[in-house]
């Protein structure tokens, strides 16, 4: 059975887009413009996630969550604002039942990360291959036990997976076969995770690098982003999390434009 989502939302192009990003995962997507339908919908199905944006008409986002939640108490809420989240926005809306509160943003990632993060309670293990047409990955690390962990979890995930043991053999694997996501270590013998990162961007600036750092020094993440990171991830990694980063960054370089 595929999991499923309901977007509650009266722009019609976010519903366009969240819709198309989540059926191509593999997800059952129901889309409502506004609470009335919602309603409707969750009389005849209780889907694992509801998104809620915040700009409902006649009423607002608030008041939709609380009206949802009544209607089931186990269900997953996200709320969705088109600010930044403050204090009293985020209060009102965990008030009013939502799981989570994320902003509304197609410029970057982090919205589907946080999306993606909320299925994976439901979600079953996918398929070989499942995420293949999303492009390749390179898992990066000069420890080989790390680096069969990762590629392991990732193919059973349904990804395509390739490997490296240092930032030279990456390089190699990169001017060989482009990937469209590099896992990288950041502290590696010879050539340093962020030296790697500056030769991948300058070879291909539209690679995705993710780096896997060991120790949560700001000034290397600062650094890492200034570098053109996609994003970063502790060691030793939570792989859920870590699938739900990777999926979130594919699907957006896949769909988003």
């Amino acid at each position: 059975m595929l999991k499923s989502v309901l977007v509650v939302d009266g722009d019609v192009d976010s519903r366009d887009r969240i819709y198309e990003i989540l059926s191509s995962m593999g997800y059952k997507v129901e889309c409502a413009p506004n609470l009335n339908e919602a309603m409707v919908r969750l009389e005849n199905e209780r889907p694992q996630l509801v998104i809620v944006d915040e700009s409902l008409r006649p009423e607002d986002g608030v008041k939709a969550v609380k009206k949802i939640r009544l209607i089931d108490q186990g269900m997953h809420i996200i709320f969705l604002l088109s600010s930044v989240p403050g204090a009293e926005q985020e209060k009102q809306a965990y008030a009013a039942g939502a799981s989570n509160v994320v902003r509304k943003d197609f410029s970057s990632h982090f919205m589907f990360k946080s999306i993606i993060e909320s299925l994976h309670e439901v979600k079953e293990k996918a398929p070989a291959d499942t995420y293949a047409p999303l492009g390749r990955i390179l898992v990066v690390d000069d420890s080989q036990d790390m680096r069969l962990m990762l590629t392991t979890f990732l193919r059973n995930r349904g990804f395509s997976v390739a490997e490296a043991g240092s930032g030279d053999q990456a390089l190699m694997e990169i001017k060989i076969e482009k990937p469209t996501l590099v896992l990288l270590d950041e502290r590696m013998p010879g050539m340093d995770g962020l030296v790697a990162l500056k030769k991948i961007k300058d070879f291909d600036e539209g690679i995705n690098v993710v780096l896997l750092t060991g120790v949560q020094d700001q000034d290397i993440i600062r650094e890492a982003t200034k570098l053109g990171a996609a994003d970063y991830i502790n060691k030793p990694c939570d792989l859920e999390k870590l699938e739900a980063l990777i999926l979130s960054i594919l699907v957006r370089k896949k769909y988003v434009k």
